[in-house]
C-alpha cells in the first residue's frame, strides 16, 4: 500500500485560507465560537491531493471528520441540501434586514411629519429624542394619520393648560390604542 505522505501546513497558510473563506465552514456555514475550524483537502491527501490553496477549504471539525478522505463527489446529498438551506437562510436574513431598514426609515420619515405639526404649534421648539420614540411607537400602533390628528387635536384644544399639550396628545393616542385592542 503506497499512502501519500501528509505535509504540514503553516499557521500563516491556515489563517489565510480561513480568512479567504470568512472564518466559516464552507460545508455547513458554522463559525467560531460555536465550532473549531479545520482545513480540509478538497481532493484528499490519501488520493493524491496536495496543500495548494485551491485544494484547501475551511471546514468545521464535524464536517471535516464526516467527509474523511472521500472526494466531494462522494459526499452524501444531505450535505449539499444543508448547504443550500444555509444559503437560502442567509438570503432571507438579508431580505429581512432590507425590509426592517425600510420600515425604520418610513417610521422616521413619518415621525418627522408629526414633529412638523408639533413645530407649527410650538414655534421655535422641537421634540426631544425621548418624545420622538413615543411618537414612533404611536405611529406603529395607530398609523401616521391618526397620530397627526391626535397632535392637532391636542394643540388646538383651548381647554388644555399651556405646557400640558404633549401629555394630552399622549393620552389621546393611548386611549385610541386601548380602544383598538
Amino acid at each position: 500500500m503506497n499512502a501519500t505522505k501528509r505535509k504540514s501546513i503553516s499557521k500563516k497558510a491556515r489563517f489565510e485560507v480561513f480568512k479567504r473563506d470568512g472564518f466559516t465552514c464552507q460545508y455547513c456555514g458554522a463559525h467560531p465560537p460555536a465550532v473549531i475550524l479545520h482545513l480540509d483537502h478538497i481532493n484528499p491527501v490519501a488520493q493524491g491531493g496536495g496543500n495548494e490553496d485551491d485544494n484547501l477549504v475551511t471546514s468545521c471539525d464535524s464536517c471535516n471528520l464526516g467527509k474523511s478522505d472521500r472526494l466531494l463527489s462522494e459526499i452524501p446529498q444531505s450535505l449539499q441540501e444543508k448547504a443550500a438551506l444555509i444559503i437560502e437562510k442567509e438570503e432571507q436574513i438579508k431580505g429581512y434586514k432590507r425590509v426592517m431598514a425600510a420600515k425604520r426609515q418610513r417610521l422616521e420619515d413619518e415621525c418627522d411629519e408629526v414633529v412638523g405639526v408639533y413645530e407649527r404649534f410650538m414655534d421655535g421648539f422641537t421634540l426631544n429624542d425621548k418624545a420622538r420614540v413615543t411618537v414612533r411607537t404611536f405611529i406603529e400602533k395607530l398609523g401616521v394619520h391618526e397620530v397627526i390628528g391626535a397632535m392637532e387635536r391636542a394643540y388646538t384644544n383651548t381647554k388644555i393648560r399651556s405646557g400640558q399639550e404633549f401629555k394630552y396628545f399622549c393620552g389621546i393616542c393611548w386611549n385610541k390604542i386601548r380602544e383598538a385592542e
